[in-house]
């Protein structure tokens, strides 16, 4: 139990710390919808649980051998982050869009886009990988039981579900959104700011 509360406490760390992934849900519910920012958070989840039982069979292993792996995916994922900044600040470009509010309807190609950018946007960034792998040896250990490595998966998958929902329920209200509407155009470009920012450091990290 006391290892699976350490594992608890460092992903909550993990999580609540702003990144490109609070970012992106955040940006998403106060300029789309409540539904598209679950969306959104769902995909991140997806991307998290990749990670995350990547590391549990042992892909930091798979880095530190082959390199080239480890630089291939950030160099991916720094321009897939470059690319996100660069659509905000064109979307910040474009006309006032007609406004999804938190009890509209959105369409499931929209909603399949939602978990795209979501899962994409997790899985640009190896460094989740370094880090649950470290986390998993050296609180688990190569040798604990696969029931607690399940345990320790799952506690992970629903502390993450569970905080992006917070974020995509709290950022969608009717006042954030209204606030949105009104500084649309700065909102976005700062937005876009730092998700290009994110991957610019990351593909600026030699780790």
């Amino acid at each position: 139990m006391e290892t699976l509360l350490a594992i608890a406490a460092l992903h909550i760390m993990v999580l609540v710390v702003p990144g490109p992934d609070v970012l992106l849900v955040s940006q998403t519910a106060v300029a789309r919808s409540r539904r598209a920012a679950l969306f959104a958070g769902l995909g991140i989840v997806m991307g998290i649980a990749c990670w995350a039982g990547l590391a549990l069979l042992g892909i930091q292993v798979l880095f530190e051998h082959f390199t080239w792996v480890h630089g291939f995916i950030k160099v991916a994922g720094g321009l897939y982050l470059l690319y996100m900044g660069y659509t905000l600040w064109r979307a910040s470009l474009r006309p006032q869009p007609v406004h999804t509010s938190a009890g509209g309807v959105d369409t499931p190609s929209g909603d399949l886009r939602a978990v795209r950018s979501g899962f994409l946007t997790n899985i640009a960034n190896p460094k989740a990988a370094v880090f649950f792998g470290s986390v998993f040896s050296s609180v688990l250990g190569a040798h604990s039981a696969p029931g607690l490595k399940l345990a320790a998966f799952v506690i992970i998958v629903a502390l993450s579900a569970a905080w992006f929902t917070l974020v995509a329920l709290g950022m969608s209200t009717a006042r954030l959104q209204a606030a949105y509407l009104r500084g649309r155009r700065v909102i976005d470009r700062v937005a876009g700011t730092l998700m290009a920012g994110f991957g610019a450091l990351l593909l600026a990290s030699r780790e």
